[in-house]
């Protein structure tokens, strides 16, 4: 008996525009909340440690309530942005993914004619172009009468 060898991963950038442009939009955003962030903090902790009023305690315990109130706000904004990004980034793969699938199907059925359109910058356009080429080949060679 011969056993398969399991697959190893020898490429992790398969489509290196795509992967790059969403480990790009993903960095920016996180890059742009932690800038916003450190300024909010900056902000609040030199207004409270010129404050001449407030002994060493109470500046101590006022600057650990402005960091964590920042990281507080840090993670409220981050949270809705990276799933708004994560929802966007899957759509334009599951979306492509199931419209190849009802596709296949009908073609997998006898009905050459269908075709899989996709928005240009999908994911799987290259696929799914590939697809309708064999789907045309397909549809000259077995015509329906």
């Amino acid at each position: 008996m011969s056993q398969e060898r399991p697959y190893v991963r020898k490429q992790y950038l398969v489509d290196r525009g795509y992967q790059l442009r969403f480990v790009t939009r993903v960095f920016i955003v996180v890059l742009a909340v932690a800038v916003v962030s450190s300024l909010i903090a900056t902000g609040l902790l030199w207004t409270n440690m010129y404050n001449p009023e407030l002994d060493q305690q109470t500046l101590l315990i006022a600057c650990l309530i402005s960091v964590a109130t920042i990281l507080l706000i840090e993670l409220l904004l981050a949270i809705p942005i990276v799933f708004f990004l994560g929802v966007r980034q899957s759509h334009r793969i599951v979306g492509p993914m199931n419209r190849l699938k009802r596709t296949l199907e009908a073609i997998g059925t006898g009905d050459f004619s269908q075709r899989i359109s996709v928005r240009h910058g999908d994911a799987l356009e290259d696929l799914a172009k590939s697809i309708n080429q064999m789907a045309e080949k397909l549809q000259q060679r077995f015509p329906r009468s």
